[in-house]
């Protein structure tokens, strides 16, 4: 008796199995709402203010599908909404392209995430080949969960009861709304062929058709297409998120993820000449680098060209070498406590030589700042560069505990931490800021490249025109600058392409008086004309 009611139960609880219940009314609606979304929001208009109401609605709608479901969430799962939203952000603050571009993949990653692991919040747990695989099953989903929903058979237990809204839809609006998806190409088809027969039909064809714009009949056609698609994709994975199939266990991080082939004598052969070719370099960089430029000048360079030389190459070289132990250490045969201490020894070392090749990448891009000025790409790489630190350092930790499972949710964190400091660091303002500062202290200021940055730096530039202290040469070159940025044509979006760092520019720049520089044009290239100097306001530079 006890037994038949167990498996009664477990039959009809949703919570973390597969469950008999079909909640494809409601799923498919929510589906259909954020497919539809996608296209209000997006269709014809510049990422902004829509990209995170479109996240906003994602997660609304995972969160509502699985409460009216009854699922309990875990608090993981709640982190991982807050931070997706929390980069979503980005493209309304920023206009600088890489910001707003490498922020919404980690949103929509996250999200991913997010769905994949909704019930159960197990990514906490995950090692680098549960992140993999939860991605192939959110993508299987994607593609035949809904299909499946679609053919299963419910139970009747928990088909909605006659006279309900969804059993009256299903007997009656399901077998319409298939005549009409079928009767649609048939009519367009045949209708084509009567209009050609007929002039007179042909005009009551079109005076009926005109009332429907069927000039745009294709673009209607093919929105109606993927906002299909989305959908049925999009159905799929909300089923999948809150009725996983099938249910997923916990995974334990100190179990290897795959089968573990290469021996230790490889491995102890690979990470030693890796060790000895680093040791090597390090012993050179402490002479050289670290030593001061007088040690520099001894090698035939001078401190720029030394500076200038590598320092995105080594932060591949640690990028490449934390590969290398990932891989290692996944695939490596360790059968006693003594091989898992070489193995041990032989990484800290390795990961403790990869973090002085990191700091003299460091060095060097600061050297190169300070000869040469800021780009985008140095700024970039400036603020990769600790956050890698951070991973090595995390990774030597793990590997020292004995908890290198863990790696796949360090790098988890790595990666989210790296993208929220573009939600947090306006990269074009920073860069104008400390170019700026060298101009202060005396270093050419390089006007042409202030004109290639976005909006987001605008608010720095006017605070640095209205400055008395500034150079009178400097402030001159900076009017033009924003002479040049006010020649712009101003972007004729609605809210959904709203960018906070334009609407600020706008309000900035229609403040400001620059009369004093005057604007003329040389074969419909503008210039600013600043003494005997001509100032172009088209400027191609290269950043590196």
């Amino acid at each position: 008796m006890n037994n038949s009611m167990n498996s009664v139960e477990n039959t009809s609880s949703p919570k973390n199995g597969v469950s008999n219940h079909h909640p494809w009314p409601f799923v498919w609606l929510t589906g259909l709402i954020l497919a539809w979304a996608v296209d209000f929001l997006f269709w014809n208009q510049r990422v902004g203010l829509s990209f995170p109401i479109w996240v906003a609605l994602a997660i609304a709608g995972l969160l509502f599908t699985a409460f009216r479901e009854k699922q309990r969430l875990p608090l993981a799962s709640y982190g991982l909404a807050l931070l997706s939203l929390a980069l979503s952000i980005t493209p309304f603050l920023r206009s600088e392209p890489f910001s707003a571009v490498f922020c919404s993949l980690g949103a929509l990653t996250l999200l991913g995430l997010l769905a994949a692991t909704l019930v159960h919040g197990h990514w906490v747990h995950y090692r680098i080949g549960d992140f993999l695989l939860a991605g192939l099953r959110l993508l299987a989903a994607t593609l035949v969960r809904a299909g499946q929903e679609l053919v299963r058979k419910p139970d009747l237990a928990s088909r909605p009861k006659k006279g309900t809204f969804w059993e009256e839809f299903r007997q009656r609006g399901l077998p319409i709304l298939r005549g009409l998806i079928l009767a649609i190409p048939i009519l367009a088809v045949l209708g084509t062929l009567l209009a050609a027969a007929d002039p007179v039909f042909a005009r009551l064809l079109k005076n009926l058709l005109s009332a429907f714009n069927i000039e745009r009949l294709p673009e209607y056609l093919f929105r109606l297409t993927y906002i299909l698609i989305f959908t049925y994709g999009f159905t799929g994975v909300l089923l999948s998120a809150i009725h996983p199939e099938p249910p997923e266990e916990r995974p334990n991080p100190h179990q290897p993820w795959m089968m573990r082939f290469l021996g230790a004598t490889e491995t102890w052969i690979i990470l030693g000449s890796v060790v000895l070719l680093f040791g090597v370099f390090v012993v050179l960089q402490i002479r050289y680098l670290f030593g001061g430029q007088a040690n520099i000048n001894e090698t035939g360079f001078t401190y720029s060209e030394y500076a200038r030389r590598g320092f995105f190459e080594l932060v591949w070289v640690a990028v490449l070498s934390l590969g290398l132990y990932t891989g290692l250490s996944t695939v490596t045969v360790r059968k006693s406590r003594s091989q898992e201490l070489a193995f041990t020894i032989l990484t800290v070392v390795l990961l403790s030589l990869v973090l002085v090749i990191l700091a003299s990448a460091l060095q060097r891009l600061v050297l190169y700042e300070n000869a040469y000025g800021f780009t985008r790409l140095r700024t970039y790489t400036h603020l990769f560069i600790p956050w890698l630190g951070l991973l090595l350092v995390a990774t030597l930790v793990l590997q020292a505990t004995g908890q290198r499972g863990r790696l796949g949710l360090a790098i988890l964190i790595f990666l989210t931490g790296f993208s929220l400091t573009f939600t947090i660091v306006n990269v074009d303002a920073l860069i104008a800021r400390l170019n700026l500062q060298r101009a202060r202290a005396g270093q050419e200021l390089d006007a042409a490249h202030l004109l290639t940055l976005s909006n987001d730096a605008l608010p720095v530039l006017v605070t640095a025109y209205q400055d008395p202290s500034l150079p009178a040469a400097d402030r001159d070159r900076i009017g033009a600058v924003l002479t040049c940025r006010k020649l712009q044509p101003a972007y004729s979006a609605d809210w959904r392409s709203t960018r906070l760092s334009e609407m600020r520019a706008s309000r900035l720049l229609s403040s400001l008086d620059l009369t004093p520089y005057q604007v003329k044009n040389l074969d419909s290239s503008p210039f600013v004309v600043l003494g005997a100097e001509e100032f172009h306001c088209f400027q191609e530079i290269l950043d590196e």
